[in-house]
């Protein structure tokens, strides 16, 4: 009994193992730009039916990577567009992994100065977009997360702050 509880433990920890190097090794050949530009077609066709849109910005999705909503405007077209990617609570906003060498989704926001994340089931208005080293975003990682960060390659990230909430004066009594 105790003997086939340790190999289904084993097996358990063989399949995550692998899958964890699968995921590391496919990091590090997301440098190359063929490949870049196919996980990001890939992505975005996953993202409009199936799993990730139900999980994103949901607590469950916060498992995934801190799986979240973004949404933002086109800077061209002024369509609002929604992306599931990463974000990572920072100081006073949050860090968003630019997994891609270009992505739309950053100059939109870098245009237009604002945009909306849905993370753990919270709706935040962010702006002041700021794209900032990784070094300086290390400390909003997990390490497992910074694991497949540094095989991307990733030298950069959006750091997006929530929206400050200046109060209404307060009415004098007539």
């Amino acid at each position: 009994m105790v003997r086939g509880f340790f190999k289904f433990l084993l097996a358990l920890a063989a399949v995550f193992g692998s899958l964890f190097l699968g995921l590391l090794g496919w990091g590090i050949l997301i440098r190359n730009k063929a490949v870049s530009e196919k996980t990001r077609r890939l992505s975005s066709r996953m993202g409009k039916g199936g799993l990730i849109p139900k999980i994103a910005g949901t607590r469950l999705g916060s498992v995934y990577f801190n799986l979240a909503v973004l949404k933002h405007v086109g800077r061209k077209s002024g369509r609002e567009y929604v992306t599931y990617l990463s974000a990572y609570p920072l100081g006073d906003g949050f860090v968003l992994t630019l997994a891609y060498p270009h992505t739309d989704w950053c100059s939109n926001i870098m245009a237009t100065g604002k945009c909306t994340l849905t993370f753990k089931g919270q709706e935040y208005e962010l702006e002041r977009p700021e794209l900032i080293p990784m070094s300086e975003a290390w400390a909003a990682y997990p390490p497992i997360t910074k694991l497949f960060a540094l095989a991307g390659g990733e030298q950069q990230c959006l750091w997006v702050h929530k929206k400050q909430v200046v109060p209404e004066p307060a009415r004098a009594l007539a």
